[in-house]
Parts: structure tokens; C-alpha cells; sequence
């Protein structure tokens, strides 16, 4: 018998009981894994590598039977524990593997991977390649230290990978005009512009479509958040990829716009970002003080400065206007000192402000 402090990916894998929880299925040994995180805390990443697995099985478990699965374990286990250790490893794809394409890694082949890590030894994090059954290996980079670590893709795309986060993409780059980065974790990324091959980011659930900008993606397991810095992206949940005539649920982000995707509902909400950040700098003379200026100038400015839309009822505020210094103040801030101001109120929604007052006299 083997102890569960000398499980690997192999016992995880096989472990029925494993397999139950991961399902959500619960039985007799619920609250056994959890458990086992906290006393093996080593085990964490290849369980949740194991996890991931499983997840990707079941996604259409009416075309992958039980037997296919034990088959596909086997078949997986024996190539990468026959393989040379390399501080890059080359793994067989497998064509079967396709069903799980919707939660683990979409490509343009329709195909989906699975990780081995290996250690490069210079204290920089990890790479990975896989050899797939078209020859298009995938880069992996897993960033093991302890601060955000700088990765440059083929296309001149920068990434910021925060600690414990993982990137993956072709190393032929460029392929049926995307480009494409699958990530688990947190990275800000630097996007060269380049209109003819955009730019897809594939997190949790969540696909993040760009043409050249720079944003923040943050994948946990519950929630995915897209955070746009310049430039304009769009957001669509991954199962709405294979109905290309249905995107009512695409979002398109501007700078200072978030989105938050929920893994378990699979739904998709438009923000702001907690601290918006100037996109440009402020008129230099006037800069953000006003003396006697109607209100309508000075949402103006703030929409001009931050790139975020000030929906407000003209006509009811036509007779506002405001005597008031808001130079150094964050946007929200500025926000609050208006409104108390002027005895109205605002809400964020679908990633603008709204404004609503009662007029002035």
C-alpha cells in the first residue's frame, strides 16, 4: 500500500476516491484531500495538475468512457516516465485528448495538452516544450522565484509572470493567423501590434482577444479578471467559441475597464478598475481646478483624462456647476468630492459612471 505523502501524478490519477472528489462527488472520504493539502502541502501542485486533468476528462464524459480514461493514464505515464530527462521535455499529444480542449488549452488544432515540468537549474523558473503529433511544440514558462519574472514571446509581446504563474504558446508562434498564450495565474502582458494575427489570451474558461495593447490577466480557480492598461480587448467565455453566430456575451474593454468572469457560472461582468490610472496627462494650465465651471466641462475633463464614460442627464444638471481643486486626488476620490458637492450620487455600471441628481437651483 502507498501512502499518501508518497502519491504522484500517476496515484492521483488512478485514485478512484480522487477522481470522485474532483467530480464533486462526495462519499465517505469527504474532506480527505483537503486534508492531505494541509499535511502534504508538497502535493499541492501535482494534485492540482492531477485535478486539472480530470476536469478536462469529464468535461464530455459521454465521449470519453472510464476505460479510455484508465487507457489514456497508462499511455501517458509511460511516455513521459520512458522519455530522457531534459531540462526541456518533449510529450506526445494526443488526438483524443481534443474533448478536453474547453477547460485546459484551446488551439487552433483543436487539440489539448498536458504538463510535465522539469527544472532548468538557473533559477529563473521553468520551461517546458511539448512536441505535438503536428510537430508544433508549445513553450511553457513557470515562474518558481519569488518576484514577477519578465518573458519575451516570439512576436515581441512582453509578459510580466507573477510568482507561481505559468504561460504557455506555440514556439511556431504565428499559426492560422493567431497567436495564442495560455495562462494559469497572474501576468500583465505588453502586446505588439499587429492587426493581421491578433492576439488571444486563454485562461480558466475565460478567452481575452487582442490586436496590440497592454492589460492585466489574473486566473484563480473561481474567477478570471482582464484589467485593460491601453488599447481595447475583448472577453468572451470559452464555450461560446464553438458558436461563433451567438457573442451576445463578448465584452469589449477600453483602458480603466475590467472584466470578471465566473468559472462556475460561466458569466462575464464589465467594470472599472479600482484605481484608474490618467491615460493622458491633464491640461497643463487648468490641470483638474475649476472655478464656476459647469458640471458638464468637468465631466468632460474627467472623461477625456481617464477614458471612462460619465453618463449624467444634461438637462437636469444643465444649471450645476462647481468652484473646486481635485488635482492629486485618485479618480473615485474626485468622484465622491463631486457629487457630495453637488448633493448627487453615482454608481459604476457596464464598466461607466453614471451619474444621478435632482438638478440645481
Amino acid at each position: 500500500m502507498k501512502y499518501y505523502k508518497d502519491y504522484d501524478l500517476e496515484d492521483f490519477l488512478q485514485d478512484d476516491s480522487f477522481r470522485r472528489w474532483v467530480a464533486g462527488e462526495a462519499d465517505a472520504t469527504e474532506g480527505l484531500w483537503e486534508e492531505i493539502v494541509r499535511l502534504y502541502p508538497d502535493k499541492k501542485v501535482i494534485m492540482q495538475q492531477a485535478r486539472e486533468l480530470i476536469v478536462t476528462w469529464r468535461e464530455h464524459a459521454a465521449i470519453v468512457t472510464d476505460q479510455q480514461l484508465e487507457d489514456q493514464v497508462q499511455r501517458i505515464l509511460h511516455t513521459t516516465q520512458a522519455g530522457v530527462e531534459e531540462p526541456v521535455q518533449h510529450l506526445m499529444w494526443r488526438k483524443w485528448l481534443s474533448v478536453a480542449a474547453m477547460v485546459t488549452l484551446v488551439v487552433g488544432l483543436g487539440v489539448a495538452f498536458w504538463w510535465k515540468t522539469q527544472q532548468t537549474g538557473n533559477g529563473t523558473g521553468r520551461r517546458v516544450a511539448y512536441a505535438p503529433e503536428s510537430s508544433n511544440a508549445l513553450q511553457e514558462v513557470v515562474n518558481t522565484t519569488g518576484k514577477a519574472m519578465r518573458v519575451g514571446l516570439p512576436d515581441g509581446s512582453k509578459v510580466s509572470l507573477a510568482p507561481a504563474g505559468r504561460i504557455s504558446y506555440a514556439a511556431d508562434f504565428i499559426h492560422d493567423k493567431k497567436r495564442e498564450v495560455f495562462l494559469s495565474g497572474e501576468a500583465f502582458f505588453d502586446v505588439t501590434k499587429d492587426p493581421q494575427n491578433p492576439f488571444f489570451v486563454y485562461a480558466n474558461g475565460l478567452v481575452t482577444r487582442v490586436l496590440g495593447t497592454s492589460f492585466l490577466v489574473k486566473a484563480t480557480d473561481t474567477n478570471v479578471e482582464v484589467l485593460v492598461r491601453s488599447g481595447r480587448v475583448s472577453v468572451l467565455p470559452l464555450k461560446e467559441i464553438e458558436n461563433p453566430t451567438d457573442r451576445s456575451t463578448e465584452l469589449l474593454l477600453t483602458p480603466n475597464q475590467q472584466a470578471i468572469f465566473s468559472v462556475k457560472d460561466n458569466v462575464v461582468s464589465k467594470s472599472i478598475t479600482n484605481m484608474p490610472l490618467e491615460l493622458i496627462k491633464p491640461d497643463p494650465e487648468a490641470g483638474f481646478v475649476f472655478e464656476n465651471q459647469p458640471v458638464s466641462k468637468v465631466f468632460s475633463a474627467l472623461e477625456k483624462v481617464y477614458g471612462i464614460p460619465i453618463v449624467y442627464d444634461a438637462t437636469v444638471m444643465e444649471k450645476c456647476s462647481l468652484r473646486v481643486e481635485l488635482s492629486n486626488e485618485p479618480f473615485f476620490t474626485k468622484l465622491d468630492i463631486i457629487t457630495q458637492t453637488l448633493g448627487a450620487a453615482y454608481r459604476v455600471s457596464d464598466g461607466q459612471v453614471v451619474i444621478s441628481s435632482e438638478g440645481c437651483r
